[in-house]
């Protein structure tokens, strides 16, 4: 269990994420920027779910974290996608969203394969975005930010996870009060950070 529970607390802090690319590396593609905005979306989300536990709130086990940690994972996704919508040509956001998916899912594969054992999670993945996709699209996202209808919708994912019980059921407040908006930011600057760097090139 600490073992476990050590590696989902290995967390490089928000304002450590590098979301630019080393100078003189040039321009990048957008699948290289739908990678590197992966990373820094799969550092937010253990970031966030870390933050809960330190705002008192309680897992039961590791199980029940990384299903927080899953939830978050989706939300980025979603948020990355409507971010992208507003400035990336369609083919464009079509490829950085193919890498920035397949890589959120080899991180979770990886880290769910160490703390759970071997299952098909980049499948699980796959599927409950689609599902989450298309209840966060019915939800406004003016100029890609969420409103509040999303980061509810989101909050309650989170909710139910953590379910309600005495320690947990201000949990949905914290999410859409204060982590969820944090984390979005974050993940719109550092995503506007990394397309400063995308090659305009034809593929």
């Amino acid at each position: 269990m600490l073992a476990s529970y050590t590696a989902l607390n290995q967390v490089i802090p928000v304002n450590r994420i590098r979301d630019t690319w080393h100078s003189g590396s040039g321009s990048n593609s957008v699948e290289d920027n739908g990678i590197a905005s992966a990373y820094v979306a799969w550092q937010l989300a253990l970031a966030a779910t870390k933050n809960l536990h330190a705002q008192d709130f309680e897992y039961a086990d590791d199980d029940q974290r990384l299903s927080v940690l899953l939830e978050y994972l989706m939300f980025l996704a979603h948020h990355a996608d409507r971010l992208t919508f507003e400035v990336l040509s369609n083919k464009e956001r079509e490829r950085f969203m193919h890498s920035f998916v397949e890589a959120s899912c080899r991180h979770f594969q990886r880290n769910a394969e160490e703390i759970l054992g071997a299952a098909d999670y980049h499948g699980q993945f796959v599927k409950l975005l689609a599902e989450r996709n298309s209840e966060y699209n019915i939800c406004k996202a003016p100029n890609g930010q969420p409103g509040y209808g999303l980061f509810r919708s989101f909050g309650t994912h989170v909710q139910e996870r953590m379910g309600n019980n005495q320690t947990n059921r201000w949990v949905i407040d914290q999410v859409i009060d204060i982590d969820a908006p944090e984390a979005c930011s974050s993940l719109s600057k550092s995503i506007n950070h990394l397309l400063e760097t995308t090659d305009q090139r034809p593929h």
